[in-house]
């Protein structure tokens, strides 16, 4: 196994960590070193092996990630913050020999060689035998790096089961290795679908407010993957475009590397974890109201501040029961306070209630207090959250991640802050399969959602604020004075700085996710370089058709296409007495056959009244 320089038992190395609550050294593994402790654990040789960066102020032995080409030759990849022609030095036992390329290496040698080739090498450990591979040395440099270790469990452990916490440390260096932080975690697997994804993302808890890579102090941290998205730039955009119009409450973010437990996980975006309690959110925190008062009977101000997701009822299987809001069409979870007492659920329960009353109500008409929609929801911030969905075709849309909060002594609902964009634009849903659809869906709301006992009979929030005419013409006014100018710009300007920036680190991070081997450096620069072209030009092609169709709505009809099996609609404005066009059909259950009752309808079908299609003839 591999440990930190001079030293030969990791179990002192451990000891003194934990004595000292100090992280000044990065081990890759909490088990004995031997040659019988490999033969009897039956460990691979290459476990034996780390590598340090010269010059980094922690010193950290990363781990070699060995896999089998194409071709089936074992390959080491190694993952370091350094640049071409840095020096790296190699940490192993004592006897342990290295070979890469011509030049034969023992514990605390320094290494110079080139990045990202692949050079002929061996490990051979004294004892237990010689393992021939390919070694390839990839940089992820050129920005700050986050390193996770845990003190007594695995990767594995944490992602067994969500949920799962281990106690470690982070320690945390700027882009030129200086280091920003460093001290005890929590360290969890974060996500709900993405929980399942291969490259994980990750919350860690601190133990107090600390501000890291210049972003403001707080305690709960999360590093998200973007596995699914080869530019990682869409949360990005969506975040700085919800800072850059107004929202207080936006997460800071910043680009990092990370490693767990010596091992290169990839690129990820650090957020400010959206939270009440050691989060981004500045409001009463009732969590520690309530830990204060313990059993008492509650006597303070319940008002707020709260913190609450919307979502399906599937969605919040696991969620405690007194942790849920029920409406007669919606589910949603309190996510802070966690602790919410009996008279706090219902003084929120009562209140979400009231207000979704009065969001139903059409046009016109008042409750029996006399009020309307707007006396209960903060338009602009709702207004921000439509216009947010409807740039990025959010697949979540009111179905996972999507947060309202309630400021203390005010009963107003505020939406917001924005959160997870992964399943958005471009890249997730399976029946959009071509820019052109991308970009000319008017909306894809969930045309039902989850409620208790009632399977898909809930009806979103969003879609029914847009049914006021007073919210529809305060949205566009909204995309049209900030949403839009700002989205332009960060196009224009945050983008191309971000990808200069990150470049490095997304190839190696496509050389650590590929799945399969990548002999040129060329091909993960060009994809990554392509994503980001695509996704750009996707949300300047988004961000022109709302332009157009907001502009002059009653020039078009509605196309919904209708998907049964599915939780949404695709709606899709057409100019009165045009067709729709080529390659824009759906294609969903294998096929893009579409009717309007009887009809076929085809690429070629002139729109001439709103049309509602369906998979099967009626």
């Amino acid at each position: 196994m591999i440990g930190g320089r001079k030293v030969k038992s990791i179990w002192l190395i451990l000891t003194l960590l934990i004595v000292a609550l100090s992280v000044t050294v990065f081990l890759i593994t909490d088990k004995k070193r031997s040659a019988e402790k490999y033969i009897d654990s039956d460990f691979a040789i290459w476990e034996s092996v780390g590598f340090v960066a010269c010059g980094n102020p922690v010193e950290t032995a990363s781990g070699i990630n060995a896999h089998f080409d194409s071709d089936g030759k074992l390959c080491y990849d190694v993952y370091l913050p350094v640049d071409e022609g840095e020096e790296i030095e190699l940490v192993c036992d004592e006897g342990i020999e290295v070979t890469v390329g011509n030049e034969t290496y023992t514990g605390g040698d320094v290494l110079n060689v080139p990045l990202f080739e692949r050079l002929n090498g061996e490990i051979d450990v004294p004892g237990v035998g010689t393992e021939t591979a390919d070694f390839r040395f990839i940089a992820a440099s050129g920005i700050p790096s986050v390193y996770l270790g845990t003190y007594n469990d695995t990767k594995d452990f944490l992602k067994e089961v969500k949920g799962n916490t281990a106690a470690g440390f982070c320690t945390v260096l700027n882009g030129d290795d200086s280091k920003d932080y460093s001290g005890n975690c929590n360290i969890r697997v974060h996500g709900n679908s993405s929980f399942f994804f291969d490259k994980s993302s990750y919350q860690f808890n601190l133990e107090s407010d600390v501000g890291i890579l210049g972003m403001p102090a707080q305690r709960k941290w999360v590093l998200i993957s973007e596995f699914i998205d080869g530019s990682f730039m869409k949360d990005a955009i969506m975040y700085r475009l919800s800072k850059n119009t107004g929202d207080k409450y936006s997460p800071e973010f910043r680009y990092v590397n990370v490693y767990l437990n010596g091992q290169y996980e990839g690129l990820y975006l650090l957020l400010q974890k959206v939270d009440i309690d050691g989060g981004n959110i500045d409001l009463n925190n009732l969590e520690v109201v309530n830990n204060v008062a313990g059993d008492r009977k509650m006597n303070q101000n319940n008002t707020g501040g709260y913190l609450v997701e919307l979502g399906a009822a599937d969605a919040f299987q696991d969620t405690p029961e007194n942790l849920i809001v029920e409406t007669p069409n919606r589910w949603m979870e309190v996510k802070s306070p966690s602790n919410l007492t009996e008279d706090q659920h219902k003084y929120l329960t009562d209140l979400v209630n009231e207000a979704e009353q009065a969001l139903y109500l059409s046009d016109g008409e008042k409750t029996g207090s006399g009020k309307i929609w707007s006396d209960y929801y903060d338009p602009e911030s709702w207004m921000r959250q439509y216009v947010f969905q409807e740039i990025s075709i959010n697949y979540d849309t009111e179905y996972n991640s999507e947060f309202f909060h309630i400021k203390e002594n005010d009963r107003k609902l505020y939406g917001g802050p924005a959160w997870d964009f992964d399943k958005s634009i471009n890249d997730y849903v399976s029946f959009i399969q071509n820019e052109r659809l991308n970009y000319m869906i008017r909306s894809i709301h969930n045309n039902s959602i989850a409620v208790k006992d009632k399977d898909n009979s809930g009806i979103m929030w969003l879609k029914q604020f847009d049914s006021h005419k007073d919210f529809h013409d305060g949205m566009k006014k909204f995309f049209f004075e900030k949403a839009e100018p700002q989205l332009k710009k960060i196009l224009s300007e945050d983008v191309p700085v971000w990808e200069k920036e990150i470049e490095k680190s997304a190839i190696a991070d496509a050389y650590r996710w590929s799945g399969e081997d990548i002999d040129e450096p060329n091909d993960p620069a060009d994809s990554f370089a392509n994503s980001v072209k695509k996704i750009t030009g996707v949300f300047a092609d988004r961000t022109k058709f709302l332009d157009a169709y907001y502009k002059n709505e009653d020039a078009y009809y509605i196309v919904t296409f209708v998907l049964d099996e599915a939780r949404i609609d695709l709606m899709v404005p057409v100019k009165k007495g045009y067709t729709i066009g080529e390659d824009v059909l759906p294609i969903y259950n294998d096929s893009n056959d579409w009717y309007y009752g009887k009809e076929l309808f085809t690429p070629e079908t002139v729109v001439t009244k709103d049309m509602v299609l369906t998979q099967k003839q009626h």
